[in-house]
């Protein structure tokens, strides 16, 4: 299980630590090629391996791939869930209840250290600007891990519902639904008037509820729309999420997460003059920056991802057996169940029906005997 996932992520992560700290520094350059954004290729020289073994977040400060930090928690929360899946597989509801009680603890956990160390959204603080902040609360495992619970626990609810249907009214799938956006549209807009350039400040105790609360309400949202879909109550979100034309994206969706910066740092190192920023020129750049990473994740997925995905399929096979075809005993039809029969009536019809002076069969057969020769012949078998 371990291995498998090891196998699946770490070609495309060694590929890119190539791509973006030998690559990358020669195809362009420009006043801010290379130290604009996350393109230092100076952070892979001493670390790169600590990436390919999924512990950078906390074996050092300088991360070779900054979007490799999700990589990193993933895989950590991922070796230790069986011992979260034993709980609840014990305990069941009250094995979940440690779970939640595990959830709050790390939120807030998280709610102190933002409000005792005054980091800030915007500015950074924590006395080292961006980077501590980033560090402390993004990068690191035990404060990312309660939107991942959130998550377990709604999977353990889906686990204990399985093969069930759940009634809902119509107005309560109004409110699950507005809620669910509420929950959303919050996580996503709730700072914006507090952003760089703003007048308005927001103090540290307000930011310390959004970052920690935030990190809850967003799992919850996404988990009503599955709930939603799931149970038929999606409508539009079930047909729009469920669209086939989603599938080839979904197969370079890790391969477009790994390009991606590398993309944008190459098209931002180059500038030369002031950028204008509009709406207009915002969605160019956007789909400049996505068409050219779906176009990367294409090649990436051709010649690294299929290939060590068939090689990995071939050194670890699939154990599970495959499942087989319940078959069924065919139901006779109406046509072939026969009638019952009167035999009574039935009788002198085929006794008229047949001819034993016409019938070959009964031509053939040999005349019955009468009880005076049946005697007789007894007799002289006996003598």
């Amino acid at each position: 299980m371990y291995l498998h996932r090891y196998l699946r992520l770490t070609p495309i992560v060694a590929v890119s630590i190539l791509l973006y700290w030998k690559l990358l520094p020669h195809l362009g350059d420009g006043p801010l090629y290379g130290n604009w954004n996350f393109d230092s290729s100076d952070r892979c020289e001493g670390n790169w391996y600590w990436t390919l073994l999924y512990i950078q977040n906390y074996a050092t400060d300088s991360e070779c791939l900054a979007q490799t930090w999700y990589l990193a928690i993933d895989m950590q929360l991922y070796i230790i869930s069986p011992i979260l899946l034993i709980i609840v597989y014990k305990w069941g509801k009250k094995g979940a209840a440690v779970v939640l009680l595990l959830l709050l603890g790390l939120a807030a956990y998280l709610f102190s250290i933002i409000v005792i160390n005054n980091y800030s959204l915007v500015s950074g603080g924590g006395g080292g600007g961006p980077d501590d902040y980033s560090e402390d609360l993004d990068h690191y495992t035990h404060n990312r891990a309660s939107c991942w619970l959130v998550g377990f626990l709604f999977g353990y609810f889906l686990h204990t519902i399985r093969g069930k249907t759940i009634n809902l009214s119509r107005p309560a799938v109004w409110v699950g639904w507005i809620t669910c956006l509420a929950l959303l549209f919050t996580c996503i807009f709730a700072m914006y008037p507090y952003g760089l350039g703003k007048t308005k400040t927001l103090p540290s105790v307000n930011e310390a509820f959004y970052v920690s609360l935030s990190r809850i309400a967003w799992p919850l949202g996404l988990s009503w729309v599955v709930f939603a879909c799931m149970q038929g109550y999606g409508g539009l979100a079930n047909s729009f999420l469920t669209s086939p034309l989603w599938q080839p994206l979904s197969k370079l969706s890790f391969c477009v997460y790994m390009g991606h910066l590398f993309i944008q740092n190459l098209n931002g190192g180059r500038t030369r003059v002031n950028t204008y920023f509009s709406n207009y020129d915002i969605m160019l750049r956007f789909w400049q920056d996505f068409g050219f990473s779906v176009l990367l994740a294409y090649v990436m997925y051709i010649l690294i991802e299929a290939p060590c995905g068939g090689l990995e399929t071939l050194i670890l096979p699939n154990r599970r057996p495959a499942p087989q075809a319940k078959v069924q005993a065919a139901e006779p039809s109406k046509e072939d169940i026969p009638l019952p029969v009167d035999l009574e009536k039935q009788a002198p019809e085929s006794s008229a029906a047949i001819d034993p002076a016409n019938d070959s069969t009964l031509a053939t057969a040999p005349p019955l005997e009468s009880k005076t020769q049946l005697q007789t012949s007894e007799g002289n078998e006996t003598s």
